[in-house]
């Protein structure tokens, strides 16, 4: 193993087993650790965390468009909180018009985020169905 197990790596390793989690053939490309699919879907490394498989690069950069927008709704959601305390403690008249601005950049940002989870979905169940089965449209 690329950092070799110290014993809360094993832990680590041994709780995402138990909660159901699947060791997969895939090592994390940081340390060579084997990564774990959750229940979820979600991969993960023991040690770093989340961590995304890409099969192509247009897959690559939906995940790069992916990882940014999720550290923008971070970002926002800071600034949000701190507008809501200066509100809260009335030392900012203007903080409610500053609220509802991170608010609308909230929305965008989750709108957009849905957008390419759903496109990312719709490439990897087409690469598990194969050439073979038809691609299933829902409505919207």
């Amino acid at each position: 193993m690329g950092e070799r197990a110290s014993p809360d790596v094993v832990r680590r390793m041994a709780d995402l087993l138990r909660a159901g989690a699947a060791m997969l053939p895939e090592r994390c490309p940081i340390c060579g650790l084997p990564l774990f699919r959750l229940r979820s879907g979600e991969v993960v490394c023991p040690v770093h965390g989340r961590v995304y498989i890409v099969r192509d690069e247009s897959e690559a950069s939906k995940v790069t468009v992916q990882g940014v927008l999720e550290e923008l709704e971070k970002f926002v959601a800071y600034r949000l909180s701190e507008a809501m305390r200066r509100a809260e403690a009335g030392q900012e008249p203007a903080a409610i018009d500053e609220i509802r601005g991170w608010l609308d950049v909230l929305e965008r940002v989750e709108r957009i985020l849905g957008m390419v989870s759903v496109s990312l979905g719709e490439e990897r169940r087409g690469e598990e169905r194969g050439p073979s089965e038809p691609r299933r449209r829902g409505r919207r």
